[in-house]
């Protein structure tokens, strides 16, 4: 089974938070379901020279525009929430779907000296914990969004521009 992230396009649209604060919201973001959510004003760098339907702020959010967030609505909701932005017609994904699947044991793995994880710099996963599911995160602060080869085929199939993954 392959297992992907997003990955930034050459010169792919961004997106940017009008209030810096609202980095640390979206780097809290551990799964849990959003009951009360306050949208952000975001604003896309329109200086990019590649259109995205999904513009960049990192490999743990995902922001889609409204084609994206029209095609991709229904698996999206089997694995998080669409959250409204203000300032741009655009959605982040809150993934809700936490695997535990990471096997520590082979993967290398950077830590705090805490113990918790800093980064990933190889990925070895337990696919029988992910088993069907085409969007996880993994239970650490600021997780990347993970997806498998069935997601990535969807996207393909729907034509969107400007995704970009890499295969771990």
């Amino acid at each position: 089974m392959a297992v992907y992230t997003f990955e930034v396009g050459e010169d792919q649209e961004w997106i940017f938070p009008a209030d810096e604060s609202d980095y640390e919201r979206f780097y809290a973001l551990d799964g849990s379901v959003i009951a009360d959510w306050r949208p952000p004003t975001m604003r896309i760098d329109r200086e990019a020279k590649t259109y995205s339907d999904l513009p960049w702020l990192g490999e743990h959010l995902i922001f889609l525009k409204k084609p994206a967030a029209e095609i991709l609505r229904p698996v999206l909701l089997q694995y998080g929430q669409l959250l409204p932005v203000h300032g741009e017609e655009v959605w982040l994904f809150n993934a809700t779907t936490v695997i535990d699947a990471l096997d520590h044991e082979r993967s290398q793995i950077v830590t705090f000296d805490d113990g918790g994880i800093l980064a990933i710099e190889r990925h070895v996963f337990h696919h029988d914990r992910i088993g069907n599911a085409e969007m996880f995160k993994l239970p650490m602060r600021a997780s990347a969004i993970y997806v498998t080869g069935p997601f990535v085929e969807r996207v393909r199939r729907a034509g969107l521009r400007g995704v970009s993954f890499r295969a771990l």
